[in-house]
Protein backbone atom coordinates (compact mmCIF):
# COMPACT_ATOMS: atom_id res chain seq x y z
CA UNK A 1 0.00 0.00 0.00
CA UNK A 2 3.06 2.27 -0.14
CA UNK A 3 1.81 4.01 -3.30
CA UNK A 4 -1.74 4.59 -2.05
CA UNK A 5 -2.99 7.76 -0.38
CA UNK A 6 -3.71 7.53 3.33
CA UNK A 7 -4.21 9.38 6.59
CA UNK A 8 -3.74 8.72 10.29
CA UNK A 9 -7.25 7.34 10.81
CA UNK A 10 -6.73 4.64 8.19
CA UNK A 11 -3.30 3.62 9.46
CA UNK A 12 -4.44 3.19 13.03
CA UNK A 13 -7.52 1.35 11.78
CA UNK A 14 -5.32 -1.28 10.11
CA UNK A 15 -3.22 -1.83 13.26
CA UNK A 16 -6.17 -2.40 15.61
CA UNK A 17 -5.51 0.76 17.59
CA UNK A 18 -8.69 2.52 16.45
CA UNK A 19 -10.75 -0.55 17.29
CA UNK A 20 -9.47 -0.48 20.87
CA UNK A 21 -10.40 3.15 21.61
CA UNK A 22 -13.92 4.16 22.62
CA UNK A 23 -16.78 3.38 24.94
CA UNK A 24 -18.26 -0.08 25.34
CA UNK A 25 -21.05 -0.56 22.82
CA UNK A 26 -20.14 2.65 20.99
CA UNK A 27 -18.16 3.42 17.84
CA UNK A 28 -14.38 3.79 17.76
CA UNK A 29 -13.20 7.23 18.90
CA UNK A 30 -10.60 9.14 16.88
CA UNK A 31 -7.57 10.07 19.06
CA UNK A 32 -6.86 13.20 16.98
CA UNK A 33 -3.87 12.25 14.82
CA UNK A 34 -1.60 11.75 17.81
CA UNK A 35 -1.36 7.98 17.67
CA UNK A 36 -0.42 7.44 14.03
CA UNK A 37 1.12 10.54 12.48
CA UNK A 38 3.04 11.66 15.55
CA UNK A 39 3.35 8.75 17.98
CA UNK A 40 3.83 5.98 15.43
CA UNK A 41 5.17 7.92 12.47
CA UNK A 42 7.06 11.10 13.32
CA UNK A 43 8.50 9.81 16.57
CA UNK A 44 9.74 6.60 14.99
CA UNK A 45 11.29 8.51 12.10
CA UNK A 46 13.17 10.73 14.55
CA UNK A 47 14.35 7.67 16.49
CA UNK A 48 15.48 6.09 13.23
CA UNK A 49 17.39 9.18 12.12
CA UNK A 50 19.13 9.48 15.50
CA UNK A 51 20.08 5.81 15.41
CA UNK A 52 21.39 6.19 11.84
CA UNK A 53 23.47 9.22 12.85
CA UNK A 54 24.93 7.21 15.70
CA UNK A 55 25.75 4.37 13.30
CA UNK A 56 27.42 6.79 10.89
CA UNK A 57 29.43 8.30 13.74
CA UNK A 58 30.58 4.86 14.94
CA UNK A 59 31.24 3.09 11.63
CA UNK A 60 31.42 5.78 8.96
CA UNK A 61 28.53 4.09 7.14
CA UNK A 62 25.09 5.62 6.76
CA UNK A 63 21.68 3.97 6.98
CA UNK A 64 18.48 4.23 5.00
CA UNK A 65 15.68 4.72 7.55
CA UNK A 66 12.44 2.92 6.68
CA UNK A 67 9.83 4.27 9.13
CA UNK A 68 6.17 3.36 8.62
CA UNK A 69 3.24 4.69 10.63
CA UNK A 70 1.71 1.21 10.90
CA UNK A 71 4.96 -0.21 12.33
CA UNK A 72 5.28 2.51 14.96
CA UNK A 73 1.61 2.29 15.93
CA UNK A 74 1.86 -1.51 16.22
CA UNK A 75 4.84 -1.09 18.56
CA UNK A 76 2.83 1.33 20.69
CA UNK A 77 0.31 -1.50 21.05
CA UNK A 78 2.94 -4.01 22.21
CA UNK A 79 1.79 -3.84 25.84
CA UNK A 80 -1.83 -4.30 24.79
CA UNK A 81 -0.88 -7.33 22.67
CA UNK A 82 0.90 -8.77 25.70
CA UNK A 83 -2.24 -8.44 27.82
CA UNK A 84 -4.35 -9.88 25.00
CA UNK A 85 -2.03 -12.90 24.81
CA UNK A 86 -2.20 -13.48 28.58
CA UNK A 87 -5.97 -13.18 28.73
CA UNK A 88 -5.96 -9.95 30.75
CA UNK A 89 -7.30 -7.88 27.85
CA UNK A 90 -10.52 -8.41 25.93
CA UNK A 91 -10.47 -7.56 22.23
CA UNK A 92 -13.37 -5.15 22.72
CA UNK A 93 -13.71 -1.44 23.40
CA UNK A 94 -14.34 0.07 26.80
CA UNK A 95 -14.28 -3.10 28.89
CA UNK A 96 -10.64 -3.21 29.98
CA UNK A 97 -8.47 -1.75 32.69
CA UNK A 98 -7.08 1.31 30.90
CA UNK A 99 -9.59 1.95 28.11
CA UNK A 100 -12.34 3.43 30.27
CA UNK A 101 -13.83 0.07 31.20
CA UNK A 102 -12.67 0.23 34.81
CA UNK A 103 -14.60 2.78 36.91
CA UNK A 104 -11.38 3.87 38.61
CA UNK A 105 -9.75 4.71 35.26
CA UNK A 106 -12.29 6.88 33.53
CA UNK A 107 -13.59 10.41 32.95
CA UNK A 108 -16.46 11.84 35.00
CA UNK A 109 -18.65 14.90 34.59
CA UNK A 110 -18.84 17.52 37.33
CA UNK A 111 -21.77 19.69 38.39
CA UNK A 112 -20.79 22.49 35.99
CA UNK A 113 -20.58 20.22 32.94
CA UNK A 114 -16.78 19.97 33.04
CA UNK A 115 -14.84 16.75 33.58
CA UNK A 116 -12.30 15.08 35.86
CA UNK A 117 -9.89 12.35 34.74
CA UNK A 118 -9.46 9.47 37.18
CA UNK A 119 -6.48 7.11 37.00
CA UNK A 120 -6.50 5.40 40.39
CA UNK A 121 -5.12 2.05 39.22
CA UNK A 122 -2.95 0.96 42.15
CA UNK A 123 -4.66 -0.11 45.41
CA UNK A 124 -3.26 2.75 47.52
CA UNK A 125 -4.33 5.31 44.91
CA UNK A 126 -7.78 3.76 44.66
CA UNK A 127 -8.16 3.85 48.43
CA UNK A 128 -7.22 7.53 48.38
CA UNK A 129 -9.82 8.15 45.67
CA UNK A 130 -12.55 6.67 47.85
CA UNK A 131 -11.49 8.81 50.80
CA UNK A 132 -11.54 12.10 48.88
CA UNK A 133 -14.85 11.25 47.22
CA UNK A 134 -16.31 10.22 50.58
CA UNK A 135 -17.44 6.83 49.32
CA UNK A 136 -17.93 3.90 51.69
CA UNK A 137 -16.51 1.17 49.45
CA UNK A 138 -14.23 -1.74 50.28
CA UNK A 139 -10.84 -0.96 48.69
CA UNK A 140 -10.07 -4.68 48.57
CA UNK A 141 -12.96 -5.19 46.13
CA UNK A 142 -11.44 -2.86 43.54
CA UNK A 143 -11.10 -5.55 40.85
CA UNK A 144 -14.42 -7.26 41.44
CA UNK A 145 -15.90 -6.72 37.99
CA UNK A 146 -19.37 -7.68 39.15
CA UNK A 147 -19.40 -4.48 41.22
CA UNK A 148 -18.03 -2.19 38.53
CA UNK A 149 -21.39 -0.98 37.16
CA UNK A 150 -22.58 0.08 40.64
CA UNK A 151 -19.18 1.51 41.52
CA UNK A 152 -19.20 3.60 38.35
CA UNK A 153 -22.62 4.99 39.28
CA UNK A 154 -21.46 5.89 42.77
CA UNK A 155 -18.29 7.59 41.56
CA UNK A 156 -20.23 9.48 38.89
CA UNK A 157 -22.80 10.56 41.48
CA UNK A 158 -20.08 11.87 43.77
CA UNK A 159 -18.45 13.95 41.03
CA UNK A 160 -21.75 15.60 40.10
CA UNK A 161 -21.88 17.06 43.60
CA UNK A 162 -19.18 19.69 42.98
CA UNK A 163 -17.74 21.84 40.21
CA UNK A 164 -14.54 20.96 38.39
CA UNK A 165 -12.57 23.66 40.18
CA UNK A 166 -13.82 22.42 43.55
CA UNK A 167 -12.80 18.85 42.78
CA UNK A 168 -9.45 20.02 41.38
CA UNK A 169 -8.79 21.73 44.70
CA UNK A 170 -9.91 18.68 46.67
CA UNK A 171 -7.48 16.44 44.76
CA UNK A 172 -4.66 18.99 44.43
CA UNK A 173 -2.53 17.44 47.20
CA UNK A 174 -3.79 13.89 46.77
CA UNK A 175 -2.15 10.74 45.38
CA UNK A 176 -5.46 9.53 43.96
CA UNK A 177 -4.25 10.31 40.43
CA UNK A 178 -7.16 12.60 39.59
CA UNK A 179 -6.84 15.69 37.39
CA UNK A 180 -9.15 18.25 35.79
CA UNK A 181 -9.66 17.89 32.03
CA UNK A 182 -8.23 21.18 30.74
CA UNK A 183 -8.85 22.83 27.40
CA UNK A 184 -5.87 23.64 25.18
CA UNK A 185 -5.87 27.27 26.29
CA UNK A 186 -6.47 26.43 29.95
CA UNK A 187 -3.52 24.03 29.97
CA UNK A 188 -1.05 26.91 29.58
CA UNK A 189 -2.26 28.38 32.89
CA UNK A 190 -2.17 25.18 34.94
CA UNK A 191 0.32 25.74 37.82
CA UNK A 192 2.52 22.76 36.90
CA UNK A 193 2.68 23.48 33.16
CA UNK A 194 3.06 27.18 33.83
CA UNK A 195 5.97 26.59 36.23
CA UNK A 196 7.73 24.42 33.65
CA UNK A 197 6.83 26.72 30.77
CA UNK A 198 5.45 23.70 28.93
CA UNK A 199 2.90 25.69 26.93
CA UNK A 200 3.85 29.28 26.22
CA UNK A 201 2.76 32.23 24.14
CA UNK A 202 5.40 33.40 21.68
CA UNK A 203 4.79 36.22 19.22
CA UNK A 204 1.09 36.01 19.96
CA UNK A 205 0.87 32.28 19.27
CA UNK A 206 0.13 29.70 21.99
CA UNK A 207 2.48 26.76 21.48
CA UNK A 208 4.43 24.01 23.24
CA UNK A 209 7.93 24.97 24.33
CA UNK A 210 10.96 23.01 23.03
CA UNK A 211 11.53 19.63 24.67
CA UNK A 212 13.26 17.54 25.83
CA UNK A 213 15.51 19.89 27.75
CA UNK A 214 19.23 19.48 28.23
CA UNK A 215 21.50 20.56 31.06
CA UNK A 216 24.29 21.71 28.77
CA UNK A 217 22.35 24.01 26.46
CA UNK A 218 19.62 26.64 26.90
CA UNK A 219 16.05 25.94 25.86
CA UNK A 220 14.65 28.83 23.85
CA UNK A 221 11.97 29.37 21.25
CA UNK A 222 14.37 31.25 19.00
CA UNK A 223 13.22 33.57 16.23
CA UNK A 224 9.57 34.34 15.50
CA UNK A 225 7.76 32.28 12.83
CA UNK A 226 8.39 33.53 9.28
CA UNK A 227 5.80 35.33 7.18
CA UNK A 228 5.30 34.54 3.46
CA UNK A 229 8.12 36.02 1.41
CA UNK A 230 10.41 36.74 4.37
CA UNK A 231 13.27 34.57 3.05
CA UNK A 232 12.58 34.76 -0.69
CA UNK A 233 15.51 37.08 -1.44
CA UNK A 234 17.87 34.90 0.61
CA UNK A 235 16.78 31.77 -1.24
CA UNK A 236 17.18 33.44 -4.63
CA UNK A 237 20.68 34.57 -3.71
CA UNK A 238 21.52 31.03 -2.55
CA UNK A 239 20.40 29.80 -5.97
CA UNK A 240 22.86 32.17 -7.59
CA UNK A 241 20.32 34.68 -8.85
CA UNK A 242 22.11 38.00 -9.35
CA UNK A 243 20.06 40.93 -8.15
CA UNK A 244 17.41 39.13 -6.11
CA UNK A 245 15.94 42.33 -4.72
CA UNK A 246 15.45 43.73 -8.21
CA UNK A 247 13.79 40.52 -9.34
CA UNK A 248 11.41 40.65 -6.42
CA UNK A 249 10.53 44.25 -7.17
CA UNK A 250 9.86 43.53 -10.83
CA UNK A 251 7.86 40.37 -10.16
CA UNK A 252 10.22 38.22 -12.21
CA UNK A 253 11.03 36.15 -9.12
CA UNK A 254 7.88 34.15 -9.64
CA UNK A 255 9.07 32.97 -13.03
CA UNK A 256 12.58 32.35 -11.73
CA UNK A 257 11.29 30.26 -8.82
CA UNK A 258 9.09 28.26 -11.18
CA UNK A 259 12.09 27.42 -13.33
Amino acid sequence: MAQLAGHDIGYIALTGALHAIGSSGGPPQIPLNLLGDFGGGGTYLVIGVLAALREADRTGRGQVVDAAIVDGTAHLLAGTHMMLATGTWQDERGVNLVDGGAPFYAVYETSDGRHMAVGALEPKFYAELLVVLGLDEDPAAQHDRTRWPLLRERIAGAFTGRTQSEWAQAFSASDACVAPVMSLREAAGHPHLKARGTVVEHDGVLQPAPAPRFSGSPTTLGSPPPVPGLHTADVLKAWGVGDAEALLTSGAAVQTAAV
